[in-house]
């Protein structure tokens, strides 16, 4: 079993998915328009991003611009929480993902032995980045 994150946008989930391509190197595996939909839809949002996959490491990271009348609020009790293999991509990450965003607790040494940041993106989307430090 695996839990698989899915952030649903207001229109501008094809900027995020390149965004997010690009933050943590991922691969596109699946890229789906409402224009592909047999379901009618307003010309405006035909082009749309219906559903996107990322795919990095083993993670998977789903993508879409919800239906048009969908309010969608990046205020919510979720957080992604992404483990990093070393301090240069944590660093890196970080960075990038900061990058119009703001920070809410900048990347230091945790007292329970890691390197940790909060973060919210451009996007509105809340993040915590660890890196577990080797002793």
């Amino acid at each position: 079993m695996k839990l698989n994150p899915y952030i649903l946008f207001a229109g501008n989930a094809e900027e995020a998915v390149n965004f997010y391509k690009t933050v943590f190197n991922a691969a596109i595996t699946r890229l789906s328009r409402y224009t592909d939909s047999p379901q009618p839809v307003d010309e405006d949002w035909k082009q749309k991003i219906m559903h996107a996959r990322l795919e990095f490491g083993d993670n998977i990271l789903m993508i879409s611009d919800g239906y048009k009348e969908y309010i969608v609020s990046a205020e919510s009790n979720i957080q992604l929480s992404v483990e990093l293999d070393s301090i240069d991509e944590i660093n890196t990450v970080f960075e990038k993902l900061s990058e119009g965003g703001t920070v809410r607790l900048p990347l230091q040494d945790m007292f329970w032995g890691a390197r940790f940041g909060m973060l919210k993106d451009k996007f509105g989307t809340a993040w915590m980045l660890n890196h577990e430090i080797k002793k």
